[in-house]
C-alpha cells in the first residue's frame, strides 16, 4: 500500500463583525471597519508590534482611507499592503513602538470598507517569511525556513511540489505566532518519505506553514499560490447564505479519513455522502472534539448550507490513501 496525501481543502466561513484574537496577535477583515468611525487595538503594541496587510485591487481606494495612527502621523492600510517585494512577493511590515492603544480611523463615506486582511502581531513573537498569495512563486530552498505565512483578501490555492526526501508539514489558519502554544487546531499535518506534495484551497485570509526541521533535514520544494479556488467549491470569504460543496474524487478507490467540526444545528448539518454506495452521514454540533469517519470510495461529497446568521462554522479535514 502506498500512502499519499492527495488533496486538502480548508473550508471555513468567516463571522461578520468579528476579528480573530490569538494570544499574541489579532486579524481583522473588512467587516471590522464597515459602519465604524474607528477601531482601537489595545495592548498588542504597548511595547512593539508588526503590522501586515493584504487588499484587492478593487479595495485599494477604500483602504487608502482607513488610517492607522502612528506615534508620528498616519499610514493607510493600502500603504501597508503595498509593502511587497515584486521579485519575491515577500511582504514587509510597519513597526509600531510603545502605543498602548492603537487607533485605526475609517475616513470613508458612510464608514465603508472593502476586502482586506490586517494582521497585527507582537514584535517579541519574531517573524517569518510572509507572502502575498497572488503570484507567489517560492523556489526550492537550500535551508529550512522557520515558518511561512501566506495572506490574501481573496480565496487562494497554495501548492508545494513533491520531494525525493522526507518532510513533516503543519498548517494552521492563523499567523506565524499561532504555533506558539495557541489553541488553534492544525488544519493539515503530514509526514511522508518521500513527501508527495500538497494542494490547499484556502477560503480564508491567512495560513501559516511550519516544517519539522528538528526531525527532517530536507528543505521544502517549490511553493506557489494562485488566486481562486476550485469551481466545485463555490463559496466566498464572507458568504453566509450559499451552499458550500467540496468533492473528493479519484479514478481508483481510496481510503479517506475525514474529521468534522461544526457549530451548526441538525437542520444545517454537514453532510458527507459516499456517492458510490449511497452511504450518508449528517454531522452537527460536534463541540470541540471533531467527529471521525472512514470511507472506501472513489467519490465523496461534502455539503453544508449555512444558517444565514454568520454565527456558525464548519471545518472538514481529510487524508486519502490509495487502496491497492
Amino acid at each position: 500500500m502506498i500512502g499519499r496525501v492527495c488533496y486538502y481543502l480548508l473550508l471555513l466561513v468567516s463571522i461578520a463583525d468579528a476579528h480573530v484574537d490569538f494570544n499574541h496577535s489579532r486579524i481583522f477583515d473588512e467587516y471590522d471597519f464597515k459602519g465604524k468611525s474607528s477601531v482601537n487595538v489595545d495592548s498588542l503594541c504597548k511595547n512593539s508590534c508588526r503590522i501586515f496587510a493584504s487588499i484587492t485591487p478593487e479595495s485599494k481606494q477604500l483602504t487608502a482611507n482607513i488610517l492607522i495612527q502612528l506615534p508620528k502621523g498616519f499610514v493607510s492600510i493600502a500603504e501597508v499592503a503595498a509593502k511587497v517585494d515584486p521579485a519575491t512577493n515577500l511582504k514587509s511590515f510597519v513597526e509600531v513602538n510603545k502605543v498602548p492603544s492603537l487607533a485605526i480611523v475609517n475616513g470613508n463615506k458612510k464608514y465603508d470598507a472593502g476586502p482586506l486582511v490586517l494582521y497585527i502581531v507582537r514584535m517579541d513573537m519574531g517573524t517569518a517569511e510572509v507572502y502575498e498569495a497572488g503570484g507567489l512563486h517560492r523556489s526550492a530552498s537550500k535551508s529550512i525556513p522557520q515558518s511561512i505565512t501566506v495572506m490574501s483578501a481573496t480565496p487562494f490555492t497554495l501548492k508545494q511540489a513533491p520531494l525525493d526526501g522526507p518532510q513533516g508539514v503543519h498548517a494552521v489558519m492563523g499567523g506565524f505566532d499561532a504555533f506558539d502554544g495557541e489553541p488553534c487546531p492544525e488544519l493539515y499535518y503530514a509526514r511522508h518519505d518521500p513527501f508527495p506534495a500538497f494542494t490547499m484551497e484556502v477560503n480564508g485570509p491567512i495560513i501559516s506553514i511550519i516544517y519539522d526541521y528538528d526531525e527532517y533535514s530536507t528543505p521544502p520544494a517549490e511553493m506557489t499560490a494562485t488566486i481562486g479556488i476550485s469551481k466545485v467549491y463555490r463559496s466566498s470569504l464572507y458568504d453566509t447564505v450559499s451552499l458550500e460543496r467540496a468533492e473528493v474524487t479519484n479514478s481508483e478507490p481510496e481510503r479517506i479519513l475525514v474529521d468534522v467540526a461544526t457549530k451548526s444545528h441538525a437542520d444545517h448539518a454537514v453532510i458527507l455522502t459516499d456517492e458510490d454506495s449511497g452511504k450518508r452521514y449528517s454531522v452537527s454540533q460536534t463541540g470541540n472534539v471533531p467527529y471521525l469517519y472512514t470511507f472506501n470510495t472513489k467519490n465523496l461529497t461534502i455539503d453544508w448550507k449555512p444558517e444565514g446568521t454568520g454565527d456558525s462554522y464548519f471545518l472538514v479535514r481529510w487524508n486519502s490513501t490509495i487502496v491497492p
